[in-house]
This record gives structure tokens, sequence and C-alpha cells, in this order.
């Protein structure tokens, strides 16, 4: 296939063949309640987005990640795998849903992906890592893959 696709992967994921990937990695918004803009090279490209949810962790979990992660475990293939990046603002939450959809018995691993980049904290412990959790879409018949991940779509 070897396309690189920008846009909504709700809207894009079923133009797609079932079971027809074998790693799938996911960096979604992190339900932080803040809005983000990036200056780019010479200031003239600015890329903001929000990560603020009016339904709260529910609204985020529920109705904006489940039919997200539902499509993508549908383009795994049987030996796949998917990775889903997230961060302490919602990986409890993520991790019950992602038992829920995968199953359990296919969870794989979490990986810390530990980074020493932003500010000390003041008032609670250092924040210095984000959490990837890895699932199977079939643990029995899982394969691994390793690939180099980039990602951005303006």
């Amino acid at each position: 296939m070897n396309r690189l696709v920008c846009g909504d992967n709700l809207d894009e994921l079923p133009k797609l063949p079932k079971e027809s990937f074998d790693l799938v990695y996911a960096d979604p918004p992190f339900f932080s309640n803040r809005h983000y803009e990036v200056i780019w090279g010479d200031e003239a490209e600015v890329r903001s987005f929000e990560d603020r949810w009016k339904g709260g962790i529910n609204y985020y979990t529920e109705d904006w990640m489940r039919p997200r992660i539902e499509a993508i475990r549908d383009v795994i293939k049987p030996t796949g795998s998917f990775y889903l990046h997230c961060d302490w603002h919602a990986n409890a939450h993520l991790r019950i849903l992602l038992d829920e959809v995968f199953g359990k018995e296919n969870f794989l691993n979490e990986i810390i992906w530990a980074y020493e980049s932003g500010g000390r904290a003041t008032y609670h412990f250092h924040r210095k890592h984000d959490t990837i959790f890895l699932y199977a879409r079939d643990a029995a018949k899982h394969a691994y893959y390793f690939g180099l991940f980039a990602h951005s779509c303006g």
C-alpha cells in the first residue's frame, strides 16, 4: 500500500481492507484539557488543536476513542498488533477500554516511554513518561513486527 492518509481515522479506516495490517501505532489526543499551538519553522506555519472534551472522560473514551479503536482492530491481521500511545491523563481508562475491545488475553505489554524534557514539577512528582499499550489481535497467533514510526499530518 505504501501511502500516507491524512484525515480522521474514523472516516478513513473503513475504506481499508479488513485484516490487512501487521502493525498499527496510534498517538491520539491525550485528554489533557489544553489548547496546543505550535509554531513551525519561520513562524508562518502555526499548527494548533484542542484537547478538550465537553463530555468528560466518558465522552472521550466511549464516544471518541472506542469507535476508533474498534475500527483499528478490524484492519489488523490475526497475527498483527496495536500500539496505543497515551499519558497519565487517561491511560487507566484506555487500558480498560483496550481490554474490552481486544480482550484481556490479548494484552502483551505496557511500554514506558521515558523522557527528560519539560519543566520541573513543584507540587507533585515529575511526570516524565508516557505509556504505550501493546495488544495483539490474537495473542495465540501474534508475530512481532518492528518498524519506524512517524506521524504528522497538517
